[in-house]
């Protein structure tokens, strides 16, 4: 039951970490292009790494399961910005 669990529970973790970042909106902040590249990265690097464990069946472990949702938990908290994400003081 645990192991056909862990993949889904991953994969959707990492598919809405994704669709939060895509779907953030700047609301007047400037616009920092290393930032956004950034996101681009991670917004694909975290849709494949989804699908490719919906679509391949990849074995995934409890860790793995675990950092996956830790990251969209930080993604949501801090409403799809990176940048917030990755300032040292919040």
């Amino acid at each position: 039951m645990l192991t056909t669990l862990l993949p889904i529970i991953a994969a959707i973790a990492y598919i809405a970490a994704a669709l939060r970042l895509v779907c953030f909106q700047r609301q007047g902040a400037r616009i920092r292009r290393g930032i956004a590249l950034l996101a681009c990265l991670m917004i694909g690097a975290l849709f494949c790494a989804g699908v490719e464990i919906l679509l391949y069946r990849q074995p995934v472990s409890v860790w793995q399961a675990a950092i996956a949702i830790l990251l969209c938990i930080l993604v949501y908290r801090s409403r799809g910005n990176l940048a917030a994400l990755l300032r040292p003081n919040q």
